[in-house]
């Protein structure tokens, strides 16, 4: 039996999620923020799809990706001053 281990999962990288889910909060309006959501999405598809990561891996990391950030952007739009 095998399994993939993602060495470093982006979903758990904190300051990535943060940094990210504050670009979109900050964006001047929301197609601006999705775009940036979309853009960071392909960098790291690319990223692991150089790396040689099964598909169905990486879409279950994208989704998270996607999920922490957007959970993390609404956080900080609901509480603004840092209380997420």
């Amino acid at each position: 039996m095998s399994a993939l281990i993602l060495p470093f999962p982006r979903v758990r990288d904190r300051r990535f999620i943060r940094r990210h889910a504050a670009h979109m909060a900050t964006a001047s309006n929301t197609t601006k923020a999705e775009d940036h959501l979309q853009r960071q999405l392909t960098i790291q598809r690319e990223t692991l799809q150089r790396r040689g990561v099964a598909a169905d891996a990486i879409r279950a990391e994208l989704q998270a990706i996607e999920e922490n950030i957007r959970a993390a952007c609404w956080r900080l739009l609901l509480a603004p001053g840092g209380a997420a």
